[in-house]
């Protein structure tokens, strides 16, 4: 294997072949020999990046080859171990127009698509009201104990990885937005809200039903 992740010879140049540009900031990136010539600056550096945030890394662990894309070494740097929606939101991204709207198709594809099982899941799932918020929020939720184990923690891994951080009253959740809902995770229970219900999109546009 030519690279850390342990792909093979042919994924990864099938990957370069793709990714000609950065997937994040869209600059024209050089190979490491063009680098070693000096004929480019080092952040510039055409590297491979897993999107993944929590793993697997590895492809011995499960590391897909549609987790895998490449970016420049200027990027993958200022990302380090963030999620990628969580680093969005830094100046560094703000200033080249990084976005979840600007990535590259592999990016937006990680990032809003879940596997079929996932949606035959979220889909085939009986939603109930959340107790919790009953009188404040118009909440759904799912109990772990209540529906297919395996799945639920499936999902529950899906959001972490792929979500985001962002404010539920005087906490921080992890939160995902598929379709027309946000959903987050508290212990035993996956909650879900309209979108344009959602604690902090409330708050900013002042509109909270609280």
């Amino acid at each position: 294997m030519s690279n850390s992740f342990g792909i093979s010879a042919q994924d990864e140049k099938e990957l370069r072949a793709r990714d000609k540009t950065c997937v994040y900031c869209r600059k024209v990136m050089k190979t490491h020999v063009e680098i070693k010539a000096a004929k480019g600056d080092r952040a510039d550096e055409a590297t491979i990046e897993h999107l993944n945030f929590a793993g697997p890394f590895y492809i011995r662990d499960g590391l897909r080859r549609e987790d895998l894309v490449i970016c420049c070494r200027g990027c993958n740097s200022s990302r380090g171990e963030r999620r990628l929606l969580d680093w969005f939101k830094l100046d560094y991204c703000a200033s080249r127009n990084i976005n979840e709207d600007t990535v590259a198709a592999p990016v937006t594809r990680y990032l809003r698509n879940l596997a079929p099982e996932l949606e035959r899941f979220i889909h085939s799932s009986k939603w109930k009201f959340s107790k919790t918020y009953a009188d404040t929020w118009t909440c759904e939720c799912i109990v772990q104990e209540e529906v297919d184990n395996e799945l639920f923690l499936s999902l529950a891994r899906h959001i972490d990885a792929r979500g985001y951080e962002a404010r539920f009253l005087k906490t921080n959740n992890v939160c995902f937005d598929y379709a027309e809902y946000t959903y987050w995770r508290a212990e035993n229970v996956i909650n879900r809200c309209q979108k344009s219900e959602a604690f902090e999109r409330g708050e900013r546009q002042h509109i909270l039903p609280l």
